[in-house]
C-alpha cells in the first residue's frame, strides 16, 4: 500500500469519461490513478458497459468502449444522462419499452443482461471500475469517495448518484458540483489574499454547468449556477452525425446500430478537429464486408455545425450572472472564466467566450488539464475524510469520521441549485428553499386543509415554475386521513432540511394531532429500501466479476432498517 496516498478518493462520473485521483500527502496535490490494464492511454476511462455475447463478465471502459463500434446494441453509452430521470417519448425509442408497459413519466430503464434496470444500476458499473483502479493504484481497499455531480443536477439526480456509490460499494461521503470542484483544483491565488471572482464554464461529455465562484484565501464560495443537464460533446458528435446522414442520405432511424457506429467515428472526428483545421470522417460501412468511406470534414463545416449549441449555453451563463448580481457581484467583476471538461478544447469555445464579453485571450483561462480537473478537485475535498475499514450497506460512516492529518483544508460555501417547494391548491407551487440558497439549510412553514378535506398529501416540487407541471415532482408525504373540518381548522407544519449534498429531508406535523410524518418519497426513480440495494449490489457484483487477482467481498450483511 502506497502510505501517503489518502484512502477516500475524488471521482469524476463523467457522462462520456470517468476519472478518479487520490490526495498525495507527501507532495501535497491530488494524483490522478491511471488503469494499470491500459499502458500509455491516460488517466480517464470511457463510461461505458459492454454485454459481451457468451462471456460472464460485462467490461467496463475502453474495452466497452472499442465496442460501439463492432456491438453497438450490446453497449451503453452516456447513461448519466438518464440518472433519476423519468421517461420521455425519446427515451423509450432509445432504449425500448420495459415489460409492464411503462409510459412516458415513468423511470427511464434500459435492457441489461436480461433484465430492466435503473440508470444508477449501469453507474455502479462504472464506479465499480473507479473503485478497481484506485485500489490498484493505492495498493489497498477503497470503501470512500467524494463524488461529483454537475452544478445543475437535480435532488433526483443526486439520489440516483448516491445510490450508484452504495451499490458500487463506496460510501458517498460528500456529493459535489463539478464546476466547484474545478476550481479547487486550479488551487488559484492561494498566495493572494485578495478576493476574486471567477465563472467557471464546464462543458463536458453530456452536460453544461456554469458558476460564479468567489475566491478568497482558503475560502471558496459559489455565487449562483445554471446549466442544460443534456448539453455537451455528446451533443456535437450527434451533429456530425446527422451531417453524415444527410450527406450519405440516409434518414434519421432508419438503422440505429449503424448510426451508433457512425456516432463513434465522429467523436473521433471532432477530436482531431480541435487541433487541426480538417479531418475525415471514417463513416463504417452497412454491411461487414465493405470498406469504410472517408468523408472530408473541415474545422469552418464542424463549427456551422455546433454553433446554436454553443450559443446556447450563453444563455445559462447570462442566467448565472443574473443570479449573482442579485448577490452584489456585477459581471464586470468577474476577474476570468476557467475552462472545465474535455469539451471546451473546441477552439470556438474559447472564441465565443472572449466576443461575448469583449475581453482579450488572457481572460479565458485554460492552463489545466479540463479532463482531470474535476477529480482531482474532489480528491483534494476526500482528504478532509477519514476512511472506513469495511462496506457495509446498512451502515453509514459518522460524520465527524474526519482526517486528522489534513493540514490544508478548504472552506466551500455551497447553494441549491433549484428551488424547492411544496405542492398547494389550484396546482400551484409554493417555494421554501429558493435558489441560490445556501446549504444546509431549514426552512419551515404552516399549511392548513381545504374545506371538508379527508384526506391530505404533501407533494414536493424542485424547480422555477409557478405550476407544479412546471416542475420536477419530487415525492410525495402521505398522511393519515384527517377528520372533515371546515377550510382552514386543521394546521400542518412542513420543514425542509436540505443537508450539504443538496438531498432534502422532508417532515410534517399535524398539529391538532400531534402527529409527525418523516417523507419516504414515493419516487419512482429511486430503489429506495436497503435490502432492494443489498440484493441489486449481489447481483451487479456478479455481473462486475473484477479481475484475476482482486478478492470478491465475502457474504453481504442483512440489512437492519430501510434506507
Amino acid at each position: 500500500m502506497n502510505p501517503h496516498l489518502h484512502r477516500v478518493v475524488g471521482i469524476d462520473l463523467g457522462t462520456t469519461y470517468s476519472a478518479v485521483a487520490a490526495y498525495h500527502s507527501a507532495h501535497a496535490e491530488a494524483q490522478l490513478l491511471s488503469d494499470s490494464t491500459v499502458d500509455g492511454r491516460g488517466a480517464a476511462t470511457p463510461s461505458v458497459v459492454w454485454d459481451e455475447p457468451g462471456v460472464a463478465r460485462v467490461a467496463v471502459g475502453r474495452a466497452a468502449k472499442q465496442a460501439v463500434a463492432h456491438d453497438p446494441a450490446n453497449t451503453l453509452i452516456e447513461i448519466k444522462r438518464e440518472m433519476g430521470a423519468s421517461s420521455t417519448a425519446e427515451s423509450l425509442a432509445r432504449f425500448g419499452l420495459p415489460d409492464g408497459g411503462t409510459e412516458p413519466g415513468g423511470p427511464v430503464r434500459v435492457w441489461f443482461r436480461g433484465r430492466w434496470r435503473l440508470p444508477q444500476e449501469i453507474s455502479a458499473l462504472v464506479l465499480m471500475k473507479m473503485k478497481d483502479i484506485a485500489e490498484g493504484g493505492i495498493g489497498g481497499s477503497v470503501h470512500d469517495a467524494v463524488i461529483t455531480v454537475p452544478a445543475y443536477f437535480t435532488e433526483r439526480q443526486k439520489k440516483a448518484t448516491e445510490e450508484a456509490a452504495l451499490l458500487a460499494g463506496l460510501y458517498p461521503r460528500q456529493l459535489i458540483p463539478e464546476p466547484t470542484a474545478a476550481a479547487i483544483c486550479y488551487g488559484f491565488d492561494r498566495a493572494d489574499a485578495g478576493r476574486h471572482v471567477y465563472l467557471v464554464y464546464d462543458l463536458g461529455g453530456g452536460t453544461f454547468d456554469v458558476s460564479i465562484i468567489v475566491v478568497e484565501q482558503e475560502t471558496i464560495e459559489v455565487l449562483a449556477t445554471s446549466g442544460d443537464r443534456r448539453l455537451g460533446g455528446g451533443n456535437f458528435d450527434d451533429a456530425i452525425t446527422d451531417w453524415v446522414l444527410g450527406r450519405l442520405g440516409v434518414a434519421p432511424g432508419t438503422d440505429r446500430a449503424w448510426e451508433q457506429k457512425v456516432k463513434a467515428a465522429a467523436e473521433i472526428a471532432k477530436r482531431e478537429l480541435a487541433v487541426h483545421d480538417r479531418t475525415q470522417v471514417l463513416v463504417p460501412a452497412r454491411t461487414g464486408y465493405a470498406q469504410p468511406t472517408p468523408l472530408p470534414l473541415d474545422r469552418a463545416t464542424f463549427e456551422l455545425l455546433i454553433t446554436d449549441l454553443l450559443h446556447g449555453s450563453l444563455n445559462r451563463v447570462e442566467d448565472a450572472l443574473a443570479l449573482a448580481k442579485d448577490k452584489g457581484v456585477e459581471p464586470a467583476d468577474v476577474d476570468a472564466i476557467l475552462l472545465v471538461g474535455g469539451s471546451t478544447r473546441i477552439p470556438l469555445v474559447s472564441r465565443m467566450l472572449l466576443e461575448h464579453f469583449g475581453k482579450g485571450v488572457e481572460f479565458v483561462r485554460s492552463d489545466a488539464d479540463p479532463d482531470t480537473l474535476v477529480a482531482r478537485g474532489a480528491a483534494i475535498v476526500a482528504n478532509r475524510f477519514a476512511s472506513s475499514d469495511r462496506f457495509e450497506l446498512d451502515r453509514r460512516p459518522d460524520a465527524g469520521q474526519l482526517n486528522a492529518e489534513q493540514d490544508d483544508e478548504v472552506d466551500i460555501i455551497y447553494i441549491t441549485e433549484h428551488t424547492l417547494g411544496v405542492g398547494i391548491q389550484d396546482n400551484l407551487v409554493d417555494p421554501l428553499i429558493p435558489r441560490g440558497q445556501n446549504i444546509p439549510r431549514r426552512a419551515m412553514k404552516i399549511y392548513t386543509n381545504p374545506d371538508d378535506a379527508t384526506e391530505v398529501r404533501c407533494p414536493i416540487y424542485q424547480g422555477e415554475g409557478r405550476y407544479a407541471y412546471e416542475n420536477d415532482l419530487v415525492g410525495t408525504v402521505l398522511l393519515d386521513t384527517i377528520e372533515s373540518r371546515p377550510k382552514g381548522y386543521h394546521e400542518f407544519q412542513v420543514t425542509f432540511s436540505l443537508d450539504i449534498n443538496g438531498l432534502l429531508d422532508v417532515q410534517v406535523r399535524h398539529v391538532q394531532a400531534d402527529k409527525e410524518y418523516r417523507a419516504t418519497f414515493e419516487q419512482s426513480t429511486r430503489i429506495g429500501r436497503a435490502d432492494r440495494l443489498t440484493e441489486l449490489r449481489t447481483d451487479l457484483l456478479a455481473l462486475y466479476a473484477p479481475a484475476a487477482g482482486v478478492t470478491m467481498p465475502g457474504p453481504l450483511p442483512e440489512p437492519l432498517l430501510d434506507d
